[in-house]
């Protein structure tokens, strides 16, 4: 078990705290129980804040009123957020990514608050430091009204999203904060106990006004006896006044669930020869050492000059997988990733703001009609790729998803069909293993684990379907719900974006990659692949070119497999370019990079009277796909599912800023922060060509051109975003929320280098080999000719491991003139 920080006494309560709607509540009072790298990282906010490192002494005249209005931060105590800020930017620890129309972050903070200066000598003859507070808030709110409009040559909308999710950031990851909204805090290593409606812990407190109404947006008049209306953004509809009092829906909750409270006797299929598939679960350490450290003192290791079997780029979902499977079949592997290899220990904190880390925060450009910001929710950086911060959920695509063009007339054909992966979906979900309830969607199946039991919005999201007639289910997550091997139990702590400290969620990381380092793989982290090269002669890959330590390396290999993901595997074979493929490795026909996804992923609010605390439990506790399959009655082809989904503070804080709320507002919104339930949507976007990526004019930290992603939706997009939206807000007010708010966002990126019958439709054939290349093979996401409705990962995992039972019952290709090379049989497999 995790060492927890002990120090003794008291660490304090908030400056001033009057107990507000949390009387007598202190999250820092448990702050002796957290982790020690957690608290570490928590307590050293409450420091002295440091001194300004990027800001100008003129810009920090600006930005620190600005930070303070945004924020309704009037009198002390102040968290220091303009602080927290400067060292982000000071640090370049950036989101990485910016739109294409902007320049990068901290460029765009300098020219908006020059802009913002100039805007109040415009207006008032006096810089913006020298304004009242009133005049201050005009100002900025004049910024925030002019929307897509230019200001200052920047787009407005962009210039409100910079300063509000950088200062949303700062702030909501303050304990201070914690105290103000009632959050019970990390919860790590001794988790939630009381998961469900009108549950606390011991040290949580009862909130003392839960029907308290939001204060108006600046600028909005009062109304008599309580709040102006809310304003409403272009996406998102103004919400519905909020019901003063409004049941808190237990009583339907207890008539709609009557034996959802037994749902541990759905034990699906059993588990019982999982080991004889994959021994990760027994492999890792008993005792204090619970990483792979263990298997990597002893982890075999491979000169460059080595000719191996198979050289892997990236160790996430797709890349993970195959690595394993090859190594269990003797063949000699060595996988390669940008990122570290995570100490879940010492490397991630149960903290929003202190897991940017995960993420890839490499420098790209975003562009496009609708353009997708890049981060959390598609980005994964390290060994376990974006496993390691994905919430868990692991749905099947449906047989209707691989022939969506015969079916539907949109879409693609894949040249595989759903039972083509069955068994494989079968096999990595008793692997991860998968908890949940028998699925009646698409191809009906069971879980290897029982449910999960229900979280509050959970309850409410079941409530609000039995009320609608539509059917739910718990589940589907790859978190173990008890013991697997030597992995321990879930404990019910809503963390699981941020890296499972636990290590109940299923990540590549600490399921496949033990395995394969126990047959014999070498995972070698902190490795850039800059080049595969390709004997123009042969053509046949020969390695690939790497940078460790900024010393570039050439690891040879009999095959290459490239599990980049949807992005950075497009953009290594458009730098892989040679006089053979000029315009990007394996781009005779232009498709490279082409058909990128994302899914349309807009998350709905509701308020309720009960506490919810949203934050105990897995994320996606509840999901449906009642609506998943193309409905003839309706205008828009495909469909979504909609899941629980359970925001933190600070991402709560961007849906709450998403509607407009700021200052007063935003604070107020915030406090009632237990009392909502959220749920979200995948939509089925549809590929199209136009959706792509390409290399930027700008170039990395190794000189190497960034990719750029342009996206623009089409019209079906649209109308199942709308769609989606409708039936969530419908759903929670069939469950008695008395306010609902929408965000529209998206999610899981896939595509970029897709599966088809020939190479005049696509990159790689029905086994993810390459069409121009015959030993480079392509397993991660972006071979998925559509995107379907769930989660990407499982669907991600099957299919390499679907390639590697190719590859190890039949070997591959070694070329022209060379014969087959069966290198399975070459190296047989090492005794388990």
């Amino acid at each position: 078990m995790t060492a927890v920080h002990r120090i003794p006494g008291a660490y304090g309560r908030t400056p001033g705290h009057q107990g507000g709607r949390f009387p007598g509540f202190d999250v820092l009072g448990q702050a002796s129980t957290w982790d020690a790298v957690t608290a570490g990282v928590v307590l050293a906010r409450l420091g002295p804040p440091p001194p300004l490192r990027f800001f100008t002494p003129r810009e920090e005249a600006v930005a620190r009123p600005l930070v303070d209005q945004l924020l309704d931060q009037r009198s002390e105590p102040r968290v220091p957020v303009l602080e927290v800020i400067d060292a982000r930017l000071a640090e370049e620890q950036t989101d990485g990514w910016h739109y294409d129309d902007m320049p990068e972050d901290e460029q765009a903070w300098q020219d908006s608050l020059r802009g913002l200066d100039a805007d109040a000598e415009r207006s008032c003859g006096r810089g913006f430091a020298r304004l009242s507070w009133s005049e201050q808030t005009q100002i900025i709110q004049a910024v925030r009204t002019r929307g897509d409009d230019q200001w200052h040559g920047l787009p407005a909308a962009r210039v409100w999203s910079l300063w509000t999710r950088y200062a949303a950031t700062a702030f909501y990851a303050h304990p201070w904060a914690w105290n103000e909204i009632g959050f019970g805090g990390p919860a790590y290593p001794r988790g939630y106990k009381n998961v469900g409606l009108d549950r606390r812990e011991p040290w949580e407190v009862r909130d003392a006004h839960p029907d308290r109404e939001p204060v108006p947006p600046p600028g909005t008049p009062r109304t008599p006896g309580g709040a102006g209306p809310s304003p409403s953004t272009p996406s998102t509809p103004t919400p519905s006044a909020r019901t003063e009092g409004r049941s808190s829906a237990v009583p339907l909750i207890e008539r709609a669930l009557t034996g959802v409270r037994r749902a541990s006797e759905f034990l699906g299929r059993s588990g019982g020869n999982v080991r004889d598939r994959n021994a990760s679960a027994w492999l890792l350490p008993t005792g204090d050492e619970r990483t792979n450290h263990g298997l990597r003192r002893t982890m075999r290791h491979y000169a460059d000059s080595d000719q191996v079997d198979a050289v892997v780029i990236g160790c996430g979902a797709g890349g993970g997988t195959l690595t394993q499977r090859l190594a269990h079949a003797g063949w000699r592997v060595v996988a390669l990733d940008a990122g570290p290899f995570w100490d879940p220990d010492t490397d991630w904190v149960s903290d929003e703001a202190g897991s940017h880390h995960l993420y890839w925060t490499e420098p790209r450009v975003i562009g496009g009609s609708d353009p997708v910001p890049l981060g959390s929710n598609n980005s994964g950086r390290g060994v376990g790729g974006s496993m390691v911060h994905f919430a868990g959920y692991t749905p099947r695509f449906h047989p209707s998803d691989f022939a969506t063009r015969t079916n539907d007339g949109v879409g693609a054909d894949w040249p595989i069909s759903y039972h083509d992966l069955r068994p494989y979906y079968q096999a990595i979900e008793d692997e991860l293993p998968v908890a949940g309830q028998p699925w009646p969607w698409g191809d009906p199946h069971r879980y290897p684990h029982s449910p999960h039991p229900v979280s509050g919005d959970g309850l409410l999201f079941q409530a609000g379907c039995h009320a609608r007639g539509i059917p739910s289910r718990v589940g589907p997550v790859a978190i173990t719900n008890g013991r697997f091997g030597h992995r321990p139990h879930c404990i019910y702590r809503g963390f699981c974006l941020q890296g499972c400290k636990v290590n109940a969620k299923a990540s590549p990381l600490i399921t496949h990659v033990p395995d394969a380092l126990a047959h014999g793989a070498e995972i070698r982290a902190n490795c850039m692949v800059t080049r595969i090269e390709v004997d123009d002669r042969t053509g046949l890959a020969t390695g690939v070119h790497y940078l460790r330590d900024g010393v570039e390396h050439v690891q040879r290999a009999r095959l290459v497999a490239l599990a980049g993901y949807s992005i950075e595997t497009p953009r290594l074979l458009f730098n892989s370019a040679s006089r053979r493929f000029p315009d990007g490795l394996c781009n005779d026909h232009d498709q490279v990079g082409r058909y990128l996804m994302v899914q349309g992923a807009p998350q709905t609010a509701g308020r309720f009277t009960a506490e919810v605390r949203a934050y105990k439990a897995p994320p996606p506790s509840v999901s449906t796909e009642a609506f998943y399959e193309t409905d003839p009655a309706k205008p828009y082809r495909r469909g979504f599912s909609i899941q629980t989904v359970s925001p933190l503070p600070i991402t709560f804080a961007e849906h709450i800023l998403a509607q407009g709320h700021w200052g007063p507002p935003l604070r107020e919104y915030l406090r009632d922060y237990i009392h909502w339930a959220t749920l979200g949507a995948l939509c089925e976007f549809l590929p199209q060509a136009r959706n792509r990526v390409t290399l930027a004019d700008e170039t990395d930290r190794y000189g190497l051109p960034v990719a750029k992603f342009s996206y623009s939706q089409c019209d079906n997009d649209r109308q199942l975003m709308t769609a989606a939206q409708q039936q969530m807000e419908d759903i929670l007010q069939a469950a008695g929320a008395g306010e609902v708010v929408t965000i529209k966002r998206y999610a899981h990126l896939v595509g970029g280098a897709r599966m088809a019958a020939g190479p005049e439709d696509g990159v790689v054939d029905a086994h993810l080999r390459t069409f121009a290349v015959p030993n480079l093979y392509i397993t991660d996401g972006s071979v998925l000719p559509t995107q379907g409705s769930a989660n990407p990962a499982l669907t991600i995992m099957a299919l390499a491991a679907r390639t590697a039972h190719h590859l190890t019952t039949r070997g591959h290709p070694a070329g022209p003139g060379h014969g087959a090379v069966m290198v399975a049989r070459l190296h047989p497999p090492r005794p388990s």
